[in-house]
């Protein structure tokens, strides 16, 4: 196998890994639903967020960033691990809610959870 060969593999298992790589980025409300899940969000707010012991998210969700590091009277624990970039994931999957792009997802572990 000449250079020219060996590089155009090597260009094409790069651009394998390229489209394989972008398949596997999630959206960030898809990143929301995962912290969302991860954090036992849903054990007070429902599995859609759409109330329970905690309030409906769906109506409430402009900024969760201070309820989530500090937590709230009547009940919200603070959750100071979570960070910035998780908090606006959050917020994407509390906009989707309901519409056609809201991620169902129950798995949260997985790289790329089926829905």
């Amino acid at each position: 196998m000449n250079i020219y060969q060996s590089a155009k593999k090597l260009s094409i298992c790069l651009g394998l890994l390229f489209v394989v790589g972008n398949a596997l980025a999630l959206t960030p409300a898809q990143e929301g639903r995962k912290v969302f899940l991860s954090q036992n969000c849903y054990g007070c707010h429902g599995g859609r967020g759409g109330g329970g012991m905690g309030p409906d998210l769906r109506e409430e969700a402009e900024d969760v960033g201070e309820a989530v590091h500090q937590g709230l009277e009547g009940g919200m624990p603070a959750y100071p691990g979570v960070t910035a970039v998780q908090i606006q994931n959050l917020q994407a999957y509390f906009r989707s809610m309901g519409s056609s792009a809201e991620p169902t997802f129950t798995h949260w572990w997985e790289a790329v959870p089926k829905q």
